[in-house]
């Protein structure tokens, strides 16, 4: 963390979230794989502001399926946040990050095959979000729970992605590119532990 502290990114990001604190306690075995690096490239390309990024982190390249440790990760997601918004608003942004690449994804061949499927039934998409984590991530663990007919809960245990912004506006994201209003809403139970609310 001591090479981390000393950058840029570290000091754009460090006074407006709990990074510092996140990464004290993220342990060095939790990895995402490099399609998760490279969805925040793809959302900097939107907002048309990668360079301002690549300033921070140049001559970033990830491989999409090998992992990386979640720590680098969480620090460019936050400056990815800082500068689609601005440092003060990086929660937002990170949201914004967030949502943007589910839509970008959606896009694709495989994206559009996929939603095709299953954007008459929100219940298997969330469960397919969930599928999806579990090959994209080596911790953590995501549950789902039917509230009733148009209303799922998505629980998480040892998430460490922030769930009150990028998590919710992956789901959001997600819902946008199959055509569905879906409202959102984040329960903490702690700072890795908690619930999304989704009623559409």
């Amino acid at each position: 963390m001591a090479a981390i502290s000393d950058s840029r990114a570290w000091k754009l990001v460090a006074p407006h979230c709990d990074i510092e604190e996140r990464l004290r306690v993220v342990p060095p075995s939790a990895q995402v794989r490099g399609l998760w690096y490279k969805s925040v490239f793809g959302a900097l390309k939107q907002s048309g502001k990668l360079e301002e990024y690549e300033e921070y982190f140049p001559g970033d390249r990830w491989s999409t399926l090998t992992y990386y440790p979640v720590s680098g990760y969480l620090l460019r997601l936050a400056v990815a946040g800082a500068i689609i918004a601005s440092p003060s608003e990086l929660h937002q942004g990170m949201y914004e990050a967030a949502r943007r690449n589910s839509t970008a994804f959606a896009s694709t061949v495989l994206g559009r095959a996929l939603f095709r499927i299953l954007s008459k039934d929100p219940i298997r998409l969330t469960e397919q979000a969930m599928a999806a984590h579990r090959q994209a991530a080596n911790y953590g663990e995501w549950s789902i729970v039917s509230r009733g007919p148009r209303h799922v809960e998505t629980i998480y245990r040892t998430e460490y992605v922030w769930l009150e912004s990028a998590i919710a506006g992956a789901a959001v994201g997600t819902f946008d590119a199959c055509n569905l209003v879906a409202s959102v809403k984040t329960q903490l139970d702690d700072r890795f532990n908690g619930s999304t609310l989704i009623t559409w």
